[in-house]
């Protein structure tokens, strides 16, 4: 690996910008790989809705909640609601 890739692959890790003026931004790109179902289960857990309460306000069963809970917290590398809604919104 050549010097200059290992620095934009340290600074993409490290979300500064870059010698060139691009800017590596991780969190970004995390939310961008959430699905549309996922960023909207998202929005309603940060309003304080329970599994329950989202799998009626949206047709689908508590179980289909709960995965799509499990992937969010996984592709945000985040270990509870809290923490993914606090990244979500950028906090």
């Amino acid at each position: 690996m050549s010097s200059q890739i290992a620095r934009k692959v340290v600074a993409a890790f490290q979300g500064r910008s870059l010698s060139n003026g691009e800017t590596a931004a991780p969190d970004s790109y995390s939310l961008n790989v959430l699905s549309n179902r996922e960023k909207e289960i998202l929005e309603h857990l940060a309003k304080g809705l329970l599994y329950k309460e989202i799998a009626a306000t949206l047709f689908i069963s508590q179980e289909t909640v709960r995965k799509h809970v499990y992937h969010i917290y996984e592709k945000l590398h985040v270990h509870n609601k809290v923490e993914a809604i606090n990244k979500f919104f950028g906090r």
